[in-house]
């Protein structure tokens, strides 16, 4: 059977990196899961920035975003793309200042693209400086553009999918995860108080990204990132063949799907069901994946270790979700409503 997934991710599988064009010593410009430059400016008086958090049509987190202290504009929370990306429609209108070509790595090959200087991002009290930027057809972004993880790199990020919010603040830097809700921690039943207090997975970094240590399938260890700029979770073949070695195939029908990403690219995979994933000391059942030997495997050297990036379909089933990039671990809060379902810590 056939089906049709667009993904308006636009970046997990859209774009992995980008290099200058004409400059054999200079290093590549990397976008997705490659090492970040040093951390950007921050504002002196941050503490916590708020802002209120919509979705688009693939169900991702957007927040409104000044460029430049114009807008605010529509920007995709991108947990899975280390560089903030704007389209090039709105890189036209405020005029900013073009940075030369780069070679984007879509799903299916490299592409070529043109980078712009952003003097200035804010979103409430949190900014940047001076922050390189590609740019791609807002069409394809589904946005007016893609907030990075240059954005977020020391810091404490949280998409709070139940009150529709996005906290960014200082890293605390240690291993005590804040209270989601701290009254119904509390005050509230033992269920309660497990939802609130959140189930802790510990992180370390690689290819700039936070990778989560101890997910597995079955009990078989897998590279696992979290990728908010994701409509669909996928995993490699690699994590399929494994699957299938093990004498636990896939679960539920099989169909092939098309994967189309920001750069116009389409790849093939196919769509099943995993057997229950761990986080950390979360169990997660019935996940629906794509598998498929995506480019952006290869540029990481993961084609051959079992990896799955786990997208907004997945996110959106918890409360809310805390990566903190300072102190190197990532908090899931699963609601009582989940916990109560079996998705026990």
């Amino acid at each position: 059977m056939n089906a049709e997934l667009i993904n308006r991710r636009k970046v997990a599988l859209g774009l992995a990196g980008a290099s200058l064009a004409g400059c054999a010593t200079t290093p590549p410009l990397l976008i997705n899961f490659a090492d970040l430059p040093p951390p950007l400016a921050k504002s002196g008086d941050e503490d916590t920035a708020r802002a209120a958090a919509g979705a688009d049509l693939a169900g991702r987190l957007t927040v409104p975003v000044l460029i430049e202290g114009r807008g605010p504009y529509p920007f995709v929370v991108d947990t899975g793309a280390n560089r903030t990306v704007v389209s090039q429609e709105l890189a036209g209108e405020l005029g900013l200042i073009d940075a030369g070509p780069a070679d984007i790595h879509g799903i299916a090959g490299i592409e070529p693209s043109r980078t712009v200087i952003i003097r200035r991002i804010e979103i409430d009290t949190v900014s940047a400086a001076n922050l390189r930027a590609p740019t791609l057809p807002a069409s394809r972004l589904g946005a007016a553009g893609l907030l990075g993880v240059d954005m977020m790199i020391g810091r404490l990020v949280t998409l709070d999918f139940r009150r529709g919010e996005l906290r960014i603040a200082r890293s605390r830097g240690d291993p005590t995860p804040s209270a989601f809700n701290m009254r119904q921690a509390s005050t509230g039943s033992q269920r309660q108080v497990a939802a609130a207090r959140g189930v802790v997975a510990s992180a370390r970094y690689r290819f700039g990204q936070l990778v989560i240590v101890g997910a597995d399938v079955q009990g078989r260890r897998i590279m696992a990132f979290l990728d908010s700029g994701s409509q669909s979770t996928v995993g490699n073949l690699a994590l399929r063949d494994r699957m299938n070695a093990s004498g636990r195939d896939l679960r539920g029908p099989r169909y092939d799907v098309r994967l189309l990403s920001a750069t116009g690219q389409t790849a093939s995979g196919e769509y099943g069901v995993l057997p229950l994933l761990r986080l950390g000391g979360l169990d997660i059942s019935g996940l629906g994946a794509v598998f498929s030997d995506l480019h952006v495997f290869d540029l990481w050297d993961l084609s051959r270790e079992p990896s799955v990036l786990i997208g907004i379909d997945v996110m959106r089933q918890f409360d809310a979700i805390e990566l903190d990039y300072g102190g190197r671990r990532i908090v899931f809060y699963p609601g009582v409503e989940r916990l109560g379902r079996g998705g026990r810590p």
